[in-house]
């Protein structure tokens, strides 16, 4: 697996040398840092091996902490993004789980590096930033004060509500910058929050919050708000209208998992980058042309009434990198209506379409810049890689119950089809039959998922000349097709017998675990 050939690679070759011995490679690669990669490496060790770091949250956080040197004529994020490239590049940040982006990529700094950079951090060689990280809410008093600290990381699982806001009650508190409480009970914020007169960044993703204060609009510096997955949150207030150097809005709804509603003037926020999560009726749609710097929007709750001002708002967004667009719940499905008259970006990288769509409209021809592609609940009936296998940078596509076919052979994947693709996943309860790959298609895949394909029979023949294949996932496998792959015998081995890790969950063990909790994932190899 991905993760134990890192942890391999760091036994076996980096961490040969002693973590405080200067001939240590990785530590060698760190004193040869520019000062300002060698304070993002820094930033990155503080957090535990436990904790989900993902690159774009990281992005955003170097630069609330002011950890990114400002460059004329450019975006801070980025610059950012610039150094996380670099220091990944370099190895000193690893890529955790790399094919599996369903929580982004997410990211560790080497064990042995970051015990030295913890150390360095002890001995107070780097004072860029004050960083305090904690689960238990009684350490904050007796260890926050007199510290300066610039960021707070509440790992608690406890309920916060039943505090008076005393946590948020310490020394120099105008000097927090970063305040993130994700996946902590907590469901209504003390009011103490507007005190945070410097906070750049607040974290509330997957908390109980069923409310914001009152007070939010005084957080002026504020950048980042992330309220996704907030279980009761429903709307925002004018309040919002105040944080006039907020730069990402990223909201969720839980709750009836439709989009969350915005105040009108939302438009006037022009800093925004990255606005997801929204509902677009209303006279929102229309609002959302103002914002021409957008570069990631996400809207939910697609209908007939505002389609057309929602699409003439996104082509003044001549920037946007990533666009997801749901359609409205109903019964008995959820038509996404797209205009054939739409153009779309022309730096557009990321694309998710969730709805039924009758057919790929045409600009779909025109998206050479595209990298990854998600198309859930299409149901289309015309097989859509005709299209998609000449778009010459797409990297990553999900076809979630998006080709309603039984069978499906050569005409999926022409030779030198999907050109750059390295991850296939294709989810369907309908497909039976994958029979053939052509020869030379697929030339650069590396992960291939066939999940809730419950029908399928067999894998395609011509699976066993894709050399570039490292992982093949099965997720739920025909009870009789496990047999078939087994390597004692098994009559299709030979198609995956050279893919270094395949793992599946045939329908038996499925059923195993829901009367018994007990079973899981099977490994043929890797």
């Amino acid at each position: 697996m991905e993760e134990s050939k890192d942890s391999h690679e760091d036994e076996q070759g980096e961490t040969s040398a002693d973590p405080s011995s200067p001939s240590c490679p990785l530590q060698l690669r760190f004193k040869e840092l520019p000062y300002h990669l060698q304070h993002c490496l820094m930033y990155c060790s503080i957090f535990p091996e436990s904790y989900l770091l993902s690159k774009a949250a990281l992005i955003r956080l170097l630069v609330a902490q002011g950890l990114i040197q400002e460059k004329a004529g450019r975006i801070m994020e980025d610059v950012a993004e610039e150094y996380v490239c670099e220091l990944i590049n370099q190895r000193l940040l690893r890529v955790k789980d790399k094919y599996n982006r369903s929580r982004g990529t997410q990211l560790r700094v080497p064990c042995q590096l970051q015990k030295f950079c913890v150390n360095q951090l002890m001995e107070g060689k780097f004072a860029a930033f004050k960083v305090f990280i904690c689960s238990d809410i009684s350490q904050l008093k007796s260890q926050m004060n007199n510290l300066q600290v610039t960021g707070l990381f509440l790992l608690a699982h406890e309920d916060l509500s039943q505090n008076d806001g005393s946590w948020l009650q310490f020394d120099d508190v105008s000097t927090l910058r970063v305040l993130e409480l994700k996946d902590s009970k907590i469901k209504k914020l003390p009011a103490e929050v507007g005190d945070l007169v410097n906070l750049r960044y607040l974290g509330l993703k997957s908390t109980d919050i069923n409310e914001l204060p009152g007070g939010l609009g005084r957080l002026q510096a504020l950048q980042t708000l992330d309220i996704r997955w907030c279980r009761d949150l429903t709307g925002l207030s004018d309040e919002i209208l105040k944080l006039v150097r907020l730069r990402h809005l990223k909201m969720f709804k839980t709750s009836g998992v439709c989009g969350m509603k915005l105040p009108a003037g939302i438009g006037r926020l022009t800093d925004l980058l990255t606005l997801t999560g929204i509902y677009a009726g209303g006279g929102i749609a229309a609002e959302l042309g103002n914002l021409t710097g957008l570069r990631r929007l996400g809207v939910m709750d697609v209908d007939e009434e505002s389609i057309t001002e929602l699409f003439d708002s996104i082509m003044k967004m001549a920037g946007l990198l990533s666009l997801s667009l749901e359609a409205k719940y109903s019964y008995p499905g959820r038509k996404l209506v797209i205009l054939e008259s739409f153009s779309p970006p022309p730096f557009l990288r990321k694309l998710r379409l969730e709805g039924i769509l009758e057919k790929l409209p045409a600009w779909f021809g025109s998206l050479d810049r595209l990298t990854r592609l998600r198309l859930g609940s299409s149901h289309l009936c015309e097989n859509p890689s005709m299209v998609l296998q000449a778009l010459p940078n797409l990297q990553s596509l999900t076809l979630w119950e998006a080709y309603d076919v039984k069978q499906m052979g050569k005409e999926f994947c022409s030779a030198g089809g999907f050109l750059k693709l390295e991850i296939l996943i294709i989810a369907s309860g309908v497909l039976e039959e994958w029979t053939e790959l052509e020869e030379g298609a697929l030339p650069s895949l590396k992960y291939l998922h066939l999940h809730s394909c419950m029908r399928l029979k067999m894998l395609p023949e011509g699976l066993q000349s894709l050399s570039t294949l490292e992982q093949l996932h099965l997720l739920p496998l025909l009870d009789d097709h496990a047999g078939r792959l087994k390597p004692d015998g098994g009559e299709e081995y030979y198609k995956i017998k050279h893919i270094p890790e395949i793992s599946y969950i045939t329908n038996s063990m499925v059923q195993e675990y829901v009367t018994t909790g007990k079973g899981g994932i099977e490994m043929l190899q890797g």
